[in-house]
């Protein structure tokens, strides 16, 4: 169920019914090389949050937020971002706002890396009863190790060369789930190399310093039914933080 797509008056008589949930998908507005398009991460948050929310039940997805943290991508145009601290509190409001109304409890999906400070962040700011009903997926290593998993096991690729952003990975779940917003004619490689010191140039020096084109990783060979196969895995971390969350909600889990 999509919260945007709901009056108010069926949303007050959903929650009269029984316990429900909400998800807060985060997304971008930047640059994804040359064969992918601005809001990338935008569509591929709000595809694991309609899938976990679906499996998991129970639960309604509210519009992405489509502007995240992006400054290590602003020397690549079109790219908008916002400080950490702003997201931050964007995120705490979000949440406590939407506590207010009677949802059991609210989890935050990412699709931008960048996201994960200010999701900890905002965190941090609730008071202790909020905190025991949000689960924050901001744990990015863990996500980008499923993924690499599902490389290296199921399709028999180097996860150097899968890469993170618009490389492999990402690409092949844009076929999946939006193809006509892919060009894969236009897809080159990029920096191609162990992803902790990849993470750690793009953080320091930024995108255009690790990559003039701006992909890690190479998205040539990318397919959809390789991203249906990363999807999956992402899905599933949801998911099971979810279903872990239900079963002890008093403590914080963070997949």
């Amino acid at each position: 169920m999509r919260l945007g797509a709901m009056s108010w008056m069926t949303l007050g008589e959903r929650l009269e019914q029984g316990p429900l949930d909400v998800m807060i998908p985060l997304g971008a507005l930047e640059q994804h090389g040359p064969h992918l398009p601005l809001d990338t991460d935008a569509l591929i948050a709000e595809a694991v949050a309609e899938r976990a929310a679906l499996q998991a039940g129970e639960c309604v997805v509210v519009p992405c937020l489509p502007v995240g943290a992006s400054h290590h991508h602003l020397a690549f145009p079109g790219t908008a971002s916002l400080s950490d601290t702003t997201l931050q509190a964007v995120l705490a409001e979000v949440i406590q706002t939407l506590l207010s109304h009677g949802f059991r409890s609210a989890y935050l999906v990412t699709g931008h890396a960048g996201n994960v400070g200010a999701m900890a962040a905002a965190m941090a700011e609730l008071d202790p009863t909020e905190q025991s009903r949000v689960v924050s997926f901001d744990d990015w290593p863990a996500q980008r190790d499923a993924v690499h998993r599902v490389a290296e096991d199921q399709l028999g690729l180097d996860r150097e060369l899968v890469g993170t952003h618009g490389g492999h990975f990402e690409t092949s779940i844009m076929l999946a789930i939006a193809p006509d917003r892919v060009d894969m004619a236009s897809a080159v490689a990029g920096h191609v190399g162990p992803a902790a010191s990849a993470s750690a140039k793009l953080r320091s020096e930024g995108m255009a310093a690790l990559s003039p084109v701006g992909v890690i990783g190479d998205p040539r060979g990318s397919t959809a039914d390789a991203g249906e196969f990363y999807l999956d895995a992402l899905v599933s971390l949801v998911v099971e933080g979810i279903t872990a969350h239900r079963s002890r909600p008093n403590d914080r889990v963070a997949p």
